[in-house]
């Protein structure tokens, strides 16, 4: 038979245990539907060939510098086992948009949280990615998106307003594509 003392060491734990499991899985709230994100400054991909595809000539930038019609962001781990499984689904849309008339009105660009530029060279000398990848070595534009699990997907207009999120694998492509064929009429 357990103490008094006993039991209240328990339901202490009990208690703690349950208030760390509702403790939500991002730092703060995520951008949605509707919000303008705060003025992101990405380190500029290492590649000639992925600046000059965002249209940028910096070693910093800002979402507003890449000319287009809709930019679809992409929040990465270069870790994530579920990002590796989102990849070819986004080379795949890449490729096509590249090969459409949304060629140069949508431009698609990844954000490596935590990632640094020779964790990315190696994905993209795996040819996991297609498209360019910013580094956040410190997390600093991970933070700023409230810290969302990987992947976390954001379709933003030319001035920063979130037309759209979703946070985990796209699954239904063609579903996807009408919906940025939309935002880009």
């Amino acid at each position: 038979m357990m103490s008094y003392r006993g039991l209240l060491r328990v339901l202490a734990v009990i208690g703690f245990t349950g208030v760390i499991l509702s403790i939500p899985a991002s730092g703060g709230e995520l951008p949605k539907t509707g919000d303008s994100l705060a003025a992101l400054e990405l380190q500029s991909p290492a590649s000639d060939k992925d600046r000059a595809y965002l249209g940028i000539t910096k070693s910093a930038f800002r979402l507003p510098d890449i000319r287009s019609k809709l930019l679809l962001l992409e929040v990465i781990g270069v870790y994530c086992p579920v990002c590796y499984r989102q990849a070819p689904i986004f080379n795949t849309l890449y490729n096509r948009i590249e090969k459409s008339s949304l060629k140069g009105k949508v431009k698609m660009l990844a954000l490596a949280a935590g990632g640094n530029q020779m964790e990315i060279q190696y994905l993209k000398d795996q040819k996991q990615y297609s498209f360019p990848i910013a580094p956040d070595p410190t997390f600093d534009a991970h933070k700023l998106l409230g810290e969302p699990r990987t992947p976390f997907t954001l379709l933003l207009s030319p001035e920063g307003k979130v037309l759209y999120t979703h946070m985990g694998v796209i699954e239904d492509l063609d579903a996807f594509w009408k919906t940025i064929t939309e935002l880009t009429r």
